[in-house]
């Protein structure tokens, strides 16, 4: 864009919307309501209320007339504003390129990518549970700077599962999109067949930022979409990722999300005397939201985590010592799992056996003038059933007294 120095509003907004779309495509697919918007700040639409019942072959007259309660749906719009760039009177007549042009271009970048990220996160932090869909794929490194382990990576399989939501919801065919941070994207195209990847680019529209389509959705990628906390919820624009984050994709239907954009303008003091030379800063009114009440036509599609089963373990004494005449010794070992536990022994004077929670220690006699250590000792192992997890057990004799 280049840029005089004094810049047309009315060319400048122009030049906003057409950047903010080319760089966050998914922004062209959702309802416009920048009409709905009251003094440049909140968007006001009103709400039709119920519809009215039909009735097969009235028979009773007259018929009751029910007023239609409507409703109005406000939400405010975000106000997104650039640190000022002071370009000095040096700057501006001695370098070689025309670094007022450069400053501008790179003030809409930045407020281009945060009204995208800020759209996203409108369309998805209230989305219910039920809105969310995990990945299946195999394990996979993770790929954003603070997440830590794997993540099941995305396939094809989520957009199918995402289709069959969206029918269940009956939500239009039409107009279905879904928009992939790149490396999900590219997990994605490593799940498909042969066939299905030829078919997935012959759909490819480039210029129009489409990959391809798949499962009735026009896929869309960007470098960031969403992230969401290991409880599930949102993360807003601009929160450090953590460990335990999962990244997400937002799958749509273009009637039930939308998009409104308020004042767009330019701010300029050139010439000035105190900063010799001139500032320069820009600010967007933008907002967004989920149009339907039951939020239904948008899907959140987040990564899973490989689920470890937790160990289970074994409380109970792990030594016992037991009399020399003959006799049984009955001892209870709990188990995190509710699991009943196994026991067994090598020894040839100790016999055990294990029901539920309890094990039965059973010895022989050992007389003071047996032959053998004093005291003889034996091991007994006790175990979680169904598992590897077990419980070494020292048991003790004495010989008897003369």
């Amino acid at each position: 864009m280049a840029i005089s120095n004094n810049i047309p509003v009315e060319i400048f907004s122009t030049y906003i919307i057409n950047k903010l779309h080319r760089t966050n495509p998914f922004l062209a697919h959702a309802v416009n309501e920048s009409a709905s918007v009251l003094g440049g700040a909140v968007v006001h639409i009103p709400q039709a209320g119920a519809s009215p019942a039909v009735v097969k072959n009235r028979s009773t007259f007259p018929a009751t007339a029910v007023r239609r309660a409507d409703s109005f749906v406000n939400y405010p719009l975000n106000v997104f504003s650039t640190d000022p760039t002071h370009i000095t009177w040096h700057e501006e007549n001695e370098i070689s390129y025309d670094k007022t042009d450069s400053v501008l271009n790179d003030h809409v970048a930045t407020l281009v990518e945060a009204v995208g990220d800020d759209m996203l996160y409108n369309w998805a932090k209230d989305l219910p549970a039920s809105s969310v869909i995990k990945t299946t794929g195999a394990e996979v490194a993770v790929t954003e700077p603070g997440q830590t382990g794997t993540r099941k990576a995305f396939t094809y399989k989520e957009l199918q599962k995402a289709q069959a939501l969206m029918n269940k919801q009956l939500v239009p065919k039409t107009d279905r999109y879904v928009v992939l941070e790149s490396y999900m994207l590219q997990q994605l195209i490593d799940s498909l067949s042969a066939n299905q990847m030829a078919a997935f680019q012959q759909t490819a529209d480039l210029a129009n930022g489409v990959v391809g389509r798949l499962a009735g959705f026009t896929i869309l990628e960007r470098g960031q979409v969403i992230a969401l906390t290991a409880a599930g919820a949102v993360k807003a624009p601009g929160e450090a990722i953590a460990a335990t984050d999962c990244l997400a994709a937002i799958a749509w239907q273009k009637d039930s999300v939308a998009v409104a954009y308020g004042d767009i303008k330019p701010f300029q003091e050139t010439d000035s005397p105190t900063y010799y030379g001139d500032i320069f800063s820009a600010l967007v009114k933008s907002g967004g939201r989920c149009r339907r009440g039951d939020n239904k036509g948008v899907i959140i599609i987040a990564q899973d985590t490989e689920t470890v089963p937790e160990t289970p373990s074994i409380s109970g004494d792990d030594a016992l010592s037991v009399a020399a005449a003959a006799g049984s010794n009955v001892r209870t070992y709990a188990t995190s799992n509710g699991a009943g536990v196994t026991a067994e022994t090598e020894a040839e004077w100790l016999t055990v056996a294990a029901e539920g929670n309890k094990v039965t220690f059973t010895r022989t006699a050992y007389a003071h003038d047996a032959e053998g250590e004093d005291p003889r000792v034996a091991t007994v192992i006790v175990g979680i059933e169904g598992t590897e997890v077990t419980k070494t057990v020292t048991v003790s004799q004495a010989k008897a007294s003369e």
